[in-house]
């Protein structure tokens, strides 16, 4: 990612600003996100190391993605709690040239974080969803199956409902460790 491009891409305000889906639900996530205590720990260590903005969280989101509505604030109040992060979102749409560099098994999955060191190095990425949110939903469409389109949407409806209860229970925590993980790897 060039910097200069880097820079184009939306605060998490400008997000929500560009956003016609979704805002009440993002802001709502994002004033509910609390990193747990080790977790708070970690970041805050990693603020006494590192300068500020020099983990560079470059997001491809859009406003009508269940994963990005749960997933881009939890972020961005990372970014905002600890000043060592800088996040950047880019509408996936409207870049599809950056998207297709971090296609998923050939698709354009999203929200997509990629993480970037001082030097610009690629530290990892977090895809789409937490281990617990995709275990929940392939449970839950497996015990669910639909065979009309109707009733497939209606199935689906029902298990985002419950993945957002589950979020609210320990799936923000989940993704915070998960990119927590990504993180130590590089900043044990």
């Amino acid at each position: 990612m060039i910097p200069q491009r880097f820079q184009e891409g939306l605060s998490f305000e400008q997000y929500l600003t560009h956003s016609s889906m979704n805002v009440p639900t993002m802001r709502e996530n994002f004033n509910e996100t609390e990193p747990g205590q080790a977790s708070a720990q970690y970041f805050e260590g990693l603020c006494r190391k590192l300068e500020p903005a020099a983990i560079r969280v470059l997001a491809l989101s859009e406003d009508w993605c269940g994963d990005c509505v749960e997933n881009v604030p939890i972020v961005a109040k990372l970014a905002h709690l600890y000043p060592v992060f800088e996040l950047r979102i880019f509408p996936r749409d409207e870049n599809l040239d950056i998207m297709d560099q971090y296609l998923t098994e050939g698709k354009r999955v999203i929200p997509v974080f990629v993480f970037f060191d001082e030097a610009g190095e690629e530290i990892g990425r977090f895809i789409e969803r937490p281990k617990g949110a995709h275990r929940f939903l392939q449970e839950f469409m497996q015990s669910h199956p639909a065979q009309e389109e109707a009733e497939r949407r209606q199935i689906i409806y029902r298990a985002r409902s419950e993945l957002r209860k589950l979020y609210k229970a320990g799936l923000r925590e989940q993704t915070i460790g998960e990119i927590r993980s990504i993180l130590e790897k590089r900043y044990p």
